[in-house]
């Protein structure tokens, strides 16, 4: 890129494609949007993107080894999707007990702390670690060699590509939720907790697998001992 504005619109390009892609927090992201909380949705997306301009000055400073570590990505797994299924199963419980209650309940939990959701769901997600430390970090290294305004043309691109994509979406089911009452409400709650319980029983896997990998004694290392 030879220019700030090379890397701004690319970073707006490759950020759409991986917003676009269904996920954790899509499913937080719906499930305040079908509560008519369109601000609670853009708090969620607030949290996100401050994690990633930690994330972006951390990788600045020289913080891109420590992502890929296995034993990063795999303790990432492990409580971030301890913590998604412990989310999505609280409503899922909620409703198996009184699912007439959940909407009176609407801001319990999570739902009252949306920018702290939104940095535990992308924490959470073992896909952002791997994004940040195969893309994010050559991405980063890239736009310093414009400088300070380089690294920000990048950092701003990347996250204008959420606000844009998730404020579309909170918008469309916020202005059509009066559709969503009754059953088709709690149906709606309830896969988008299911969602976030399957995503997270996932990382869990995907990080005990890295865990096992990590912990491994190497052929070389057990050769010697």
């Amino acid at each position: 890129m030879r220019s700030n504005k090379g890397i701004f619109w690319s970073a707006l390009a490759v950020g759409f494609s991986g917003a676009m892609i269904p996920g954790p927090m899509l499913a937080l992201v719906l499930s305040l949007s079908v509560k008519g909380r369109f601000w609670g949705s853009m708090g969620v997306v607030l949290g996100h993107v401050l994690l990633e301009a930690a994330l972006v000055l951390a990788l600045a400073l020289g913080a891109g080894k420590l992502l890929r570590l296995p034993l990063v990505s795999a303790v990432v797994g492990l409580v971030g999707g301890a913590l998604l299924c412990y989310m999505g199963g609280s409503v899922l419980l909620a409703l198996a007990h009184n699912a007439g209650a959940l909407a009176a309940s609407a801001d319990a939990g999570i739902a009252t702390a949306p920018v702290l959701a939104g940095v535990v769901v992308s924490a959470s997600n073992p896909s952002f670690t791997m994004w940040w430390s195969a893309v994010g970090v050559g991405y980063v290294a890239m736009s310093l060699q414009r400088g300070p305004l380089g690294l920000a043309s990048f950092y701003a691109g990347h996250t204008l590509s959420d606000w844009v994509w998730y404020a579309l979406v909170a918008g469309l089911v916020v202005s059509g939720r009066n559709v969503l009452a009754g059953r088709a409400y709690t149906w709606v709650i309830g896969g988008c907790a299911f969602l976030l319980a399957g995503f997270g029983l996932y990382f869990v896997y995907l990080g005990a697998r890295q865990l096992a990998q990590a912990l491994a004694p190497r052929p070389g290392v057990e050769a010697r001992a």
